[in-house]
């Protein structure tokens, strides 16, 4: 057996040494990783958990509102006025209730790998204004000015369902997150082989550090027990997943107490469109499935 010298010694113990020390690293930043996996999964099941309660109370909530107001209306003798007003208001929580039941809904088909788009011509300047139309309760409420900007008609190849999904949620959002006698702008307009939506509203507007989070599924900015707007936090999650589906992207402009500007830009699809969406008398999805 040949002995070492100790220069040989030393060597073999410097290459151990140093193995050991790449290998502890290794060990040191794997650690760090499944630590930083394990915080976001926790993170994850609190936002799943926080979900479940607020969704519970975003879908009771409406129900006992139809099922009070249809009461008041059942009375022998109504008055016209006051049937009038509380019909609408019916009208309202049974659209609050299907909004957050179909992006449930939607959400789950984006999750299964179910959704996919069917292109066809689509008129959306017929779109924007029923989408504008069905939220006039909302707006009228608080006073807000819902101004559309587009020429008409304007028809472009897209999926129909998609883009109101788009429309009505960030149209939504501006009028629930905006101020009492504010406005909201909707814009929309082709430029070249691109489809350009803008919503802007003059609200609180979002933090730097926050713009991001908002896209994230189940976030909301004011949640917990001091949450005083409606909503489950899937909406722009899944705005940013449609827009995705349709090749496009969508920009956030905002400084806070200056309101927020998102623009949803789509490009024209890669494939020859013949068809025409046959759905500008229905506001979304089909008369089984209203929005």
């Amino acid at each position: 057996m040949k002995r070492l010298t100790d220069d040989e010694l030393i060597k073999e113990l410097e290459e151990r040494f140093t193995f050991n020390q790449k290998a502890l690293s290794d060990l040191q930043e794997m650690t760090k990783k499944l630590e930083t996996m394990n915080a976001k999964l926790q993170e994850s099941e609190g936002l799943k958990s926080h979900f479940l309660s607020n969704i519970r109370n975003e879908i009771n909530n409406p129900l006992a509102s139809i099922m009070g107001l249809s009461q008041q209306c059942m009375c022998r003798e109504p008055e016209s006025e006051r049937c009038v007003a509380t019909a609408r208001m019916i009208y309202h929580e049974a659209f609050s209730l299907d909004f957050q039941l179909q992006n449930i809904f939607i959400a789950a088909e984006l999750e299964a790998g179910e959704a996919e788009p069917a292109f066809a011509k689509v008129d959306i300047s017929t779109i924007i204004d029923r989408v504008a139309e069905s939220l006039e309760f909302q707006s009228d409420e608080k006073g807000m000015d819902v101004r559309a900007d587009r020429k008409q008609p304007l028809v472009f190849a897209t999926d129909a369902r998609m883009i109101r999904v788009i429309l009505v949620n960030l149209l939504r959002n501006a009028i629930e997150f905006g101020p009492e006698k504010g406005h909201v702008d909707v814009s929309a307009a082709i430029d070249g082989n691109n489809l350009r939506l803008t919503v802007e509203d003059d609200g609180d507007g979002i933090p730097k550090d926050d713009q991001q989070k908002i896209f994230d599924r189940f976030r909301q900015l004011d949640s917990g027990t001091t949450k005083g707007h409606r909503g489950h936090g899937l909406g722009l999650s899944i705005v940013w997943s449609l827009v995705e589906m349709l090749g496009g992207h969508i920009d956030l402009e905002s400084d806070v107490g200056k309101g927020c500007r998102f623009t949803v830009t789509l490009p024209a699809p890669d494939v020859e469109v013949r068809d025409i969406a046959q759905e500008g008398n229905m506001f979304l999805f089909d008369d089984a499935e209203q929005f």
